[in-house]
């Protein structure tokens, strides 16, 4: 059924047309029409100013924001890691450990906290060669690395060099596990 559709839309080149001569330019005015601003009166200096404060509002209100969401998603990594601790957690248990480590790896860089990122990206390398019950106590540290990276406040802080060390600790054990994994199995 897709061959059908694709066959109908024809994407591939027409039978006249040399691979090596170029594409027509598609016409695209009826989609996307320009903006005409011949009409428009150009910026002020004051208004341009006026704007920049907003923007510079906005932005520091939206950080306000960011902490308040990195905090919900460590409380669901929290939450997770306790579950998946329980003797009676199964794989399952951990693969939402895992996808709550790598939302916050997706998330932490926008929302200014590069070192929870790292941690959080060493914890789900940790994750995929983990079975339920192994590696509890370096899966904590992670943890508890993610929670006092948060608690220390977003990028730029005096503690972004301690971070960086407790990362580079974690990823450095982290490794040394999976090389561990991989001559044992």
């Amino acid at each position: 059924m897709l061959g059908k559709l694709f066959s109908k839309a024809s994407f591939a080149a027409p039978k006249n047309r040399l691979s090596s001569q170029p594409l027509p330019t598609p016409d695209i005015s009826r989609v996307i029409k320009p903006a005409n601003y011949a009409h428009a009166a150009p910026m002020t200096h004051d208004q341009a100013e006026s704007l920049a404060e907003d923007a510079e509002r906005a932005v520091e209100n939206l950080s306000e924001q960011f902490e308040a969401w990195m905090r919900r998603d460590l409380e669901a990594l929290r939450a997770t890691w306790v579950e998946a601790q329980k003797p009676e957690a199964t794989a399952e248990d951990y693969r939402r450990l895992y996808t709550a480590a790598h939302n916050i790896t997706g998330a932490a860089p926008s929302y200014g906290f590069p070192a929870v990122s790292r941690l959080s990206r060493s914890l789900c390398t940790l994750l995929s060669q983990t079975r339920p019950g192994e590696n509890a106590p370096l899966i904590n540290l992670h943890v508890e690395a993610c929670r006092a990276a948060i608690a220390a406040g977003p990028e730029g802080d005096a503690s972004h060099s301690v971070a960086d060390a407790v990362c580079d600790a974690l990823e450095r054990r982290v490794a040394t596990r999976a090389v561990s994994a991989r001559h044992a199995g």
